[in-house]
């Protein structure tokens, strides 16, 4: 598969969306927001985080070596 340009507008849209959909998460949090509008922006946000990563592998790009998770 050819890889295909980074510069997108789909790619942007994206960006912008996971970015917005954080900030608003991060403001929710700090401003004490209901616990039920906290978890619908954390759902919003990873929604958003999957349509980016969707649209990143349409473009080619692709997560090179292991993934490590801690908590």
């Amino acid at each position: 598969m050819a890889q295909k340009s980074f510069d997108d507008p789909a790619l942007r849209a994206c960006m912008a969306q996971y970015l917005a959909t954080a900030v608003a998460l991060d403001e929710a949090a700090d401003l004490g927001a209901e616990p039920r509008d906290v978890l619908e922006l954390a759902e919003a946000k990873a929604m958003a985080g999957m349509a980016l990563r969707r649209r990143l592998g349409e473009l080619g790009w692709s997560v090179s070596g292991p993934q490590h998770t801690s908590l």
